[in-house]
């Protein structure tokens, strides 16, 4: 493919060592393009166990892994719900780069993030404001700023949401994450037809259960307190219980979410606009 070479590409929630945000900056530098991650602060002590054995420094390891590639990078610690700091981010990179080519929305939380599925009626409101801020707001408020710089630019762009299955579904428990989701698409169809006059591409992938551990390390911490087992004996049962019921009898890794990030980044898909692509397995293929 590389056709990235000489773009710049803005990737947000990319800190996590295991996460799709720092996988999909990787694979778009391996391909040619400069990558500014963004992430919020997170205090070391906060940091899963296996992000502190192997000295891990959020996106500043990241930044590193992007030089050592031969690529410019830069690391801004921003909330991606707050629209001063989502300006003051396009504005460094337009600083330092001259431009942006590629958005990826990646940053998000989900509500197993915070311990239990929690019913509709039980849920508590400020996390479902939390999750709505982070998951729709968020890209709505990146995709706004950097689409009208997109615009301006007049070489089109490509502008990436990161969805989830549940973006076409739901499962119980999942009403604040299933209901951002499900926004996330119709904010991607809806900014896709607006944009496609300036050759500007707006799409979303879907991922299924992916091993990250972001999402899913409360919900296995508790698993393994339940089971009597450690952390990572949990999340691989975790993992494979999710891969049980998937065609193709696995979870997602982080990569496999990138490669079609990169797909939907490169030239390969200019005359996709407003689709949503399942990474599934399978699972679902609708």
């Amino acid at each position: 493919m590389n056709d990235l070479q000489g773009k710049v590409a803005l990737v947000t929630g990319a800190a996590r060592q295991r996460g799709i945000g720092r996988a999909v900056a990787l694979r778009l530098a391996s391909e040619g393009a400069d990558v500014v991650v963004t992430g919020k602060h997170r205090p070391v002590e906060e940091f899963p166990e296996w992000e502190k054995e192997s000295g891990w420094l959020g996106l500043e390891s990241v930044v590193r892994e992007l030089e050592a590639s031969g690529r410019r990078s830069l690391a801004i610690v921003a909330d991606v719900t707050r629209t001063g700091e989502v300006s003051e981010v396009v504005k460094a990179v337009v600083e330092k780069f001259g431009r942006i080519d590629i958005l990826v929305n990646n940053a998000g939380v989900v509500v197993a993030a915070l311990g239990r599925r929690t019913p509709a009626i039980d849920l508590d409101e400020g996390i479902w404001e939390r999750t709505l801020a982070t998951n729709l707001t968020g890209p709505f408020l990146f995709s706004k700023a950097v689409g009208k710089l997109m615009v301006g630019q007049g070489k089109g762009g490509k502008i990436v949401n990161i969805a989830s299955d549940m973006a076409k579904t739901a499962r119980v428990g999942s009403a604040a994450y299933a209901a951002s989701k499900h926004g996330l698409i119709g904010l991607t169809r809806a900014m896709a037809l607006e944009l496609a006059p300036y050759k500007i591409n707006v799409n979303a992938v879907c991922p299924g259960p992916v091993m990250t551990d972001p999402g899913a390390g409360a919900l296995v911490r508790q698993e393994a307190a339940d089971w009597g087992i450690s952390f990572e004996a949990a999340r691989k049962r975790h993992y494979d219980e999710a891969g049980a019921v998937i065609p193709l009898a696995r979870a997602a890794t982080a990569e496999d979410v990138a490669s079609v990030v990169l797909f939907l980044a490169s030239s390969q898909s200019d005359y996709m606009t407003g689709q949503a692509i399942n990474v599934t397995g399978g699972r679902i293929t609708y």
